[in-house]
């Protein structure tokens, strides 16, 4: 689900995107898709796919969209009825693991185990293909849950830069900070990453030029100014001086 909708059922083939039908049938299959496996309420379905019918209209819509579901993926028991609940089983989503791989990453950052950080973030950058969309995709639910993901998303980005940093693969952070701050520009740990890289690259002068598009930025849009860590660092390029690399990162968390 992350970029362009793409289902594939247990005997290998994908299903065309008409085989749906309908829209709804495919935005119920995602929401049932995000909830992991687990039961979400009929009520909750119809207020977000049907909010304007009446609740017997509603309900038979429901009904015939799940039973699309089940027989597009030509299984009959993936998609169950658990009291007033629907729960889709049988299935592997790339956001679940995407979510997964994203929290591993950062819990490895807040203990410092970098090397875990870059092989779970390598791999959740895999799975992230686009942002999340929906048919609906103007809809409360769709724009919640795709700014909720860019938000895994960018914050994966930050915390595999300083752990490059930190194991002295300078090329990889400044990639990964350069990402980060072009999805994020107001995330003040990937610019200090952005600006260390490129110090340790010899581009001290682009570090500089990192710091003042920062500083403008801030100035312009929120009216304040870099916190004394980004300052601390300026001044630190300015007068020449780096750091190794586990010191550098070090520098950059703070």
């Amino acid at each position: 689900m992350l970029g362009i909708l793409r289902v594939r059922r247990a005997d290998g083939s994908d299903v065309l995107s008409d085989e749906w039908r309908t829209s709804k049938t495919r935005d119920l299959l995602r929401l049932l898709a995000l909830a992991d496996a687990q039961p979400v309420r009929v009520s909750s379905l119809l207020e977000k796919l049907w909010p304007d019918a009446t609740d017997h209209a509603s309900r038979n819509r429901l009904r015939t969209a799940a039973s699309q579901i089940r027989r597009t993926l030509r299984d009959p028991t993936c998609l169950v009825r658990e009291s007033d609940s629907l729960r889709l089983q049988h299935v592997t989503v790339d956001v679940t693991t995407f979510r997964a791989m994203a929290q591993r990453a950062h819990l490895a950052s807040r203990i410092g185990a970098s090397s875990e950080v870059l092989d779970s973030a390598r791999t959740a950058q895999l799975l992230y293909g686009g942002d999340f969309h929906a048919d609906d995709d103007d809809s409360d639910w769709a724009v919640e849950e795709r700014s909720h993901l860019r938000k895994f998303h960018q914050d994966l980005l930050c915390d595999a830069a300083v752990a490059a940093l930190d194991l002295g693969l300078f090329r990889e952070a400044r990639d990964l900070a350069s990402r980060t701050v072009q999805l994020d520009p107001t995330s003040e740990t990937a610019h200090r990453a952005l600006m260390q890289s490129h110090a340790e690259l010899g581009e001290v002068a682009t570090a500089l030029r990192v710091f003042e598009t920062y500083r403008t930025h801030l100035a312009e849009e929120l009216g304040v100014d870099p916190s004394p860590q980004t300052l601390d660092l300026h001044l630190r390029l300015l007068r020449g001086f780096t750091h190794d690399a586990a010191t550098a990162a070090t520098a950059v968390r703070r």
